[in-house]
C-alpha cells in the first residue's frame, strides 16, 4: 500500500472483512464505549466513531457480550463461522429478539465494525506518512459482487491528503463497501503520469427518508446514508500545525461543537429533577492527599478501585488513588455524594462532540442527580466519564436552575 502497515485490503481474498489486525485498527475499536441503542440511526456518523453500537441491543450486558466477539474477531481475526456461533450464543443467554435473519445480522455486526475500524486506523498510519507520501488514491475493490457505479467511478483518483473530498469519501462509504485508500509520493504520482494531484469530483448532495430519522442530506450520489464522513479523522482528528493546535486549545469549550443536542424535553423528561433522599453523610475535610486517598477507598468498599455501572448501561472506574491525586480537598467533605450518586444516578446522558480545528469526535458521559443533605440543603452532583473512567466531578447547590439545565443535554442513555 504505501510501505508500512499491513498488506494491501484488495490483496486479502481470503480476508473478507478485512485485515491482519494492527495496533492503529484495535487501538481504535478499544476505544469506543458500549451505547444501548433501539437503532442504527440514534447516532449518526461520526458518532459511530466513538460507541460501539448494537441495533436493538439496550443491555449492557448483552452489549458487553457482543463488544467481545468483535474484539476478537478484529485483534484475533477469529472468523465470520466463529463470530456467528458466538452471536447466537449471546443472543439465546440473554433472550435476545432481533430484527433480521441471525446470518444476515451477524455478518452485518461483523462487517461493518471489522471495515470501519481497518479504515480508521489506516487513516491514523497514513496521515503519519503525509510529508513523504502526500497523495492518497482512491482504489474500488474488484471483490464486490454488486459494485456502485460511483465507486467504480471513483478508482484511480488521486488527491492531496489534505483534501476536503477525504472528509466525505474516506471509505467505507455505505454497507458492505470494501474500497480503499492508499499513499503515494511525489515519484509514484509521476510514475502513474501525473504532474500533480486530480481534481476533486464535484459532489452531488441528495435527500432521503430514512424513517426513524427522517429526511437526512447525504452530501454526495453513491454513498449511503450515515455513512459520508471519515471515520479515521473523527476519530484521531486531522493533524494541525502547533501554532495552530494552541490557539484552538485556547479557546477551550469553545473549540468543541454538540453533535447531539437534546433535551430532557425531547425525551418526555421533566423539566426538574427530583432531590433525592439520600444515606450519604459529609465526611470531615480531609487534610492531606493520602487521608483523602484512605477515605475513598473506605467509600469504595475498602478497595482501591472500583467499577460503577452507570444506570446499568456505561460502566466507570473509579481508582482511589487517582482521584484523590487530582481533587481539592476543599472538595472532601462531598466525596459520599458522589458516590451516592454513581451507585445510583437519575440520568445519564452521552454528549458527542466534535473539535472545530481537527475534526476529532469525542464522547462525553456526564451522570448527574440531587440528593439532600438535610431539611434546608440539597446538593447537585453532576460528574463526566471518558473512555471508561471518571474525568471530573462537581456538587454545587441545586437552585442554580441555569447551571443544571446545562448539564443535561445530549443522547439520554438511562433515567429513572
Amino acid at each position: 500500500m504505501c510501505g508500512v502497515g499491513p498488506t494491501s485490503w484488495s490483496r486479502l481474498v481470503g480476508a473478507e472483512y478485512g485485515s491482519l489486525p494492527f495496533k492503529e485498527q484495535i487501538d481504535f475499536f478499544r476505544d469506543k464505549v458500549n451505547l444501548p441503542t433501539k437503532a442504527w440511526t440514534d447516532l449518526w456518523q461520526g458518532m459511530h466513531a466513538r460507541a460501539f453500537v448494537v441495533a436493538g441491543a439496550t443491555r449492557e450486558a448483552l452489549l458487553s457480550d457482543l463488544r467481545g466477539l468483535v474484539d476478537d474477531a478484529i485483534a484475533k481475526g477469529t472468523s465470520l463461522q466463529e463470530f456467528r456461533k458466538g452471536f447466537r450464543a449471546a443472543a439465546a443467554k440473554h433472550g435476545w429478539s432481533y430484527n433480521g435473519g441471525e446470518g444476515w445480522r451477524a455478518k452485518t455486526i461483523y462487517g461493518t465494525n471489522l471495515r470501519t475500524s481497518y479504515q480508521a486506523g489506516r487513516y491514523k498510519q497514513m496521515t503519519a506518512v503525509a510529508k513523504t507520501r502526500p497523495f492518497w488514491q482512491y482504489q474500488h475493490s474488484e471483490s464486490v459482487r454488486y459494485p456502485r457505479p460511483a465507486h467504480e467511478g471513483w478508482n484511480g483518483l488521486v488527491l492531496r491528503w489534505d483534501d476536503t473530498w477525504w472528509d466525505v469519501h474516506f471509505p467505507p462509504n455505505g454497507w458492505g463497501c470494501r474500497c480503499s485508500v492508499r499513499t503515494l509520493s511525489q515519484r509514484d504520482l509521476e510514475r502513474l503520469g501525473k504532474e500533480g494531484p486530480d481534481e476533486a469530483p464535484k459532489e452531488e448532495p441528495r435527500t432521503v427518508d430514512i424513517g426513524t430519522r427522517g429526511p437526512v442530506e447525504v452530501k454526495d450520489k453513491g454513498i449511503d446514508p450515515g455513512w459520508d464522513y471519515n471515520v479515521g479523522k473523527t476519530a484521531w482528528g486531522q493533524p494541525v500545525a502547533q501554532k495552530v493546535m494552541e490557539e484552538w486549545r485556547a479557546m477551550k469549550g469553545d473549540a468543541w461543537e454538540v453533535l447531539s443536542p437534546g433535551k430532557p424535553a425531547d425525551y418526555g423528561r421533566s423539566e426538574r429533577m427530583p432531590v433525592d433522599a439520600t444515606t450519604a453523610k459529609l465526611v470531615k475535610k480531609a487534610a492531606t492527599a493520602e487521608e483523602s486517598r484512605q477515605q475513598i477507598e473506605t467509600l469504595l468498599g475498602h478497595v482501591p478501585e472500583k467499577v460503577f455501572n452507570l444506570g446499568g448501561v456505561v460502566p466507570v472506574v473509579v481508582n482511589a488513588q487517582v482521584l484523590a491525586d487530582h481533587l481539592a480537598l476543599s472538595r472532601t467533605p462531598f466525596l459520599p455524594a458522589l458516590i451516592d450518586a454513581l451507585s445510583d444516578p437519575y440520568e445519564v446522558w452521552g454528549s458527542f462532540q466534535r473539535h472545530k480545528g481537527t475534526g476529532r469526535v469525542v464522547l462525553r458521559v456526564r451522570a448527574m442527580k440531587v440528593v439532600r443533605l438535610d431539611s434546608t440543603r440539597s446538593l447537585l452532583v453532576v460528574f463526566d466519564a471518558r473512555n471508561g473512567a471518571l474525568e471530573s466531578w462537581t456538587a454545587i447547590p441545586s437552585k442554580d436552575l441555569k447551571y443544571v439545565e446545562k448539564q443535561r443535554e445530549g443522547v439520554l442513555l438511562y433515567g429513572r
